[in-house]
């Protein structure tokens, strides 16, 4: 037994000594899949399975988050909860909203600045209103015992233009431009445009028509694979920022 462990182990080593991993190999793979600003590129909002859809999307130096199920901030970095510019709520249904106060609260704690934009389906408005309300208490025993950097008004969320409206452009940079497409269903679809690329991202429930996804460089939808684990690359400008 003695004998054939140490023959494991010599041709373990042996095995490791002629396909070595070098810290420079591990570095290059690393590197392939840093996101730059230029890119347009989808990553997951969790490596851990979520109750509902969830993704961000980094384009033209912009992170926005399509989808808000419970669990959403859990993997999210400090910097990329303070840093998110924008949420898209892809429903008003339990499993698509009930994450919206966790990135709500946990932002404004990381030092958000401002108040979180967000854009749904007909009713945003109402819902966000409503959350607003129920945290009147929570959000002035924070601001008065932990005194987050943004100051009080950064917590609120903040309501996107089109609220109501069946097609809207809801976040507009220059650059980058996402569209909300209502379906009557109290759920919406979005597609976003960045140097001439577009991604088109929609929850389950429904029946998207041939013409919309025309021409859509990436779909997301029911039926898609999801990323949940490295990011997924609409567009790499290739260039190092």
């Amino acid at each position: 037994m003695k004998f054939r462990a140490l023959g494991i182990v010599v041709c373990a080593t042996a095995l490791a000594a002629c396909n070595p991993v070098t810290s420079k190999d591990a570095e290059t793979a690393r590197a392939d899949l840093t996101v730059h600003s230029t890119d347009f590129a989808v990553l997951p909002c969790s490596k851990r399975s979520l109750p509902g859809a969830c993704v961000h999307v980094l384009a033209g130096g912009k992170r926005v988050v399509f989808g808000a199920p419970a669990g959403m901030t859990l993997d999210m970095t400090q910097a990329s909860l303070r840093n998110t510019d924008a949420v898209m709520l892809l429903s008003l249904r339990g499993e698509d909203i009930e994450g919206l106060d966790e990135m709500r609260n946990a932002a404004w704690r990381a030092g958000r600045e401002s108040s979180l934009p967000v854009a749904g389906p007909s009713g945003t408005g109402d819902f966000l209103g409503l959350l607003n309300r129920a945290y009147e208490v929570s959000d002035a025993l924070i601001y008065v015992e932990d005194r987050p950097a943004g100051g009080f008004d950064a917590a609120l969320l903040a309501l996107l233009p089109g609220d109501g409206e069946q097609v809207a452009t809801v976040f507009d940079t220059g650059d980058l431009r996402i569209s909300k497409f209502e379906t009557g269903t109290d759920r919406a679809f979005y597609v976003v445009d960045y140097v001439d690329h577009t991604a088109l991202i929609a929850g389950c429930g429904i029946e998207l028509p041939d013409s919309v996804t025309d021409g859509i460089d990436l779909v997301l939808d029911c039926e898609s694979n999801w990323p949940t684990a490295d990011p997924v690359f609409v567009f790499r400008d290739g260039v190092v920022n």
